[in-house]
């Protein structure tokens, strides 16, 4: 029971941390303290400990020797390896899933590109993407590689969100996208909607580059 109790801990306490890096709260390069978020939290170090290794696992953090844990820091070049690993993956499920998805699916990813419309908080907009779109591959099956995305999502996450923090019309153009896909995939054109996803990953991964390039200059 102890071990149970445990793990129900460490789960909880990595979802918030998952949430603050994922946010923006605890920013990237910085430290993460095993003691100020078990005292924080009420918890003990060593479901924290074992959270933060959870969460290394993921992607979302660095854990070095003698100096302990911080969010992990991507360069350009591994942010564009990320999407194109979800280039691949992503096209691939999808393509297995249209023909598949089912009435209650559709309308599900509907409701999710509703919520992103009406002016959902920029927080809100990585969990509802990935909902999203995880709605429209999940008849594809593959569990396994839908998980993987989902890993994906979350690194590439906290860096879309700046993206659409420093442009409206960033917004505006992912919801005509969103709804182009959706729309195709019922149609079960299969063709024409992995294009058109194909397409709409790889503009926003050139704005986010080339965003990421100009702040740095």
């Amino acid at each position: 029971m102890a071990q149970i109790v445990r793990r129900t801990t460490t789960n909880i306490v990595a979802d918030e941390l998952r949430r603050r890096i994922l946010n923006g709260q605890i920013q990237e390069g910085e430290q993460v303290r095993q003691e100020a978020v078990a005292s924080e939290l009420g918890v003990s170090r060593i479901p924290v400990r074992e959270a933060l290794r959870l969460l290394e696992a993921e992607g979302l953090i660095t854990l070095i020797s003698h100096k302990g844990a911080e969010v992990t820091r991507l360069e350009p070049s591994e942010i564009e390896e990320l999407f194109e690993i979800r280039t691949m993956m992503e096209v691939w499920v999808f393509r297995h899933a249209i023909g598949k998805i089912s009435p209650e699916e559709f309308a599900e990813a509907e409701e999710y590109l509703k919520t992103m419309r009406d002016e959902a908080p920029v927080s809100d907009w990585g969990p509802l993407n990935w909902l999203f779109h995880e709605a429209l591959y999940r008849a594809a099956g593959k569990t396994t590689s839908i998980r993987l995305l989902k890993r994906v999502h979350d690194n590439i996450d906290r860096y879309v969100r700046l993206q659409i923090t420093l442009s409206h019309h960033t917004q505006e153009i992912a919801h005509e996208q969103h709804q182009a896909i959706l729309d195709t995939a019922r149609e079960e054109d299969t063709d024409r909607a992995c294009a058109l996803l194909e397409s709409h990953i790889n503009q926003v991964k050139a704005q986010l580059l080339e965003t990421i390039k100009a702040r740095k200059l």
